[in-house]
Parts: structure tokens; C-alpha cells; sequence
């Protein structure tokens, strides 16, 4: 059996890959807004040209702009962090920033952690790695919902820049 402060290690690790999941979803999210916004930009700069080309042109540049409203609020849902889901077990409380932001003083934070077990933090621990990961597949979720929406968004900017060169 596997002590422990074995098992801590372990989950620790665990814990750092989960937070790295996070923040690899945050960076691909933004990689998808700078090319959201070259796009969007052309054809807000160019949208006078654009719809007056005819009413094929007004529908994709309408479609267009769906999409784009669309793909806003799942960079929303990906991005913007998430609240405090109780899922009943209380614990230590020791290793969530605010849990340890929530208490009175810098004091009862050090009592708390001075008086917790390699138990009751390996619970605790745990226990913030699986709301870690809920965190990570969410955002992985609209992460790939906001792709495919931008990948749409892509094909009527190219229609468009194709029906501008040809106008």
C-alpha cells in the first residue's frame, strides 16, 4: 500500500497538470480570438463594400455575424472562471485560493493547516483536483465549440474576400 505522503506527491502532480490543462485551454481560446478579430475586423472595415455587392453578400456577411456572436459566448463560457460548486464534502479547505481567501485572517489559515492531517489535506487535495478537472472539460468543451464556430466564420470570411476581389 502506498503511503500517504506517497500518495500526496502523487496527487500534487496531478493537481499541477490539471492547473496546466486550465491554462492551456485559456491560451488556445486566445489564439482563436486574435484570429476572430483579424477576420472580423476586415469585414467591419470593409462592410459598406461588402454588402452592397448584392444579396448573396448580405446574407453570408449575415451569417457571418452570427457566427461571430456565437463564437463570442463560448470564448465567454471558456474563459471567464467558474464559481464555487459545493458538492457537499466540506474538508480542510487548505488548498483552493478562495477557500483560504475566505477566511478572517492570515492566523486561522495558519491554524487550519497547522492542525490538518496528511489525511484530511490528501482529501482536500483530491477533492480540488476533481473540481479542477470539471474546470478543465468544460473549458475544453467550449473550447472545441468555439473552433468549429470559427472554423464556419473562416469559410464565409474567405466567400466574402473572394466575393470582394471579384466585384
Amino acid at each position: 500500500m502506498v503511503d500517504t505522503f506517497r500518495k500526496t506527491d502523487i496527487a500534487l502532480k496531478l493537481y499541477e497538470s490539471t492547473q496546466n490543462l486550465i491554462r492551456f485551454a485559456d491560451t488556445k481560446i486566445n489564439l482563436l480570438s486574435v484570429i476572430n478579430g483579424i477576420a472580423t475586423s476586415f469585414v467591419i472595415t470593409n462592410f459598406q463594400q461588402l454588402f452592397s455587392i448584392s444579396l448573396y453578400s448580405k446574407f453570408i456577411l449575415i451569417l457571418f455575424f452570427i457566427a461571430f456572436i456565437i463564437f463570442v459566448y463560448f470564448l465567454l463560457n471558456t474563459i471567464l472562471p467558474r464559481g464555487v460548486k459545493s458538492n457537499g464534502k466540506k474538508g480542510s479547505q487548505i488548498v483552493f485560493f478562495g477557500h483560504i481567501s475566505g477566511r478572517n485572517s492570515a492566523d486561522d489559515f495558519i491554524k487550519d493547516f497547522n492542525n490538518t492531517d496528511s489525511e484530511q489535506f490528501l482529501d482536500d487535495l483530491l477533492q480540488q483536483i476533481y473540481e479542477s478537472s470539471k474546470i478543465a472539460s468544460i473549458k475544453f468543451g467550449n473550447y472545441k465549440k468555439s473552433l468549429i464556430t470559427l472554423q464556419f466564420q473562416i469559410l464565409l470570411f474567405f466567400i466574402l474576400l473572394g466575393l470582394k476581389s471579384f466585384s
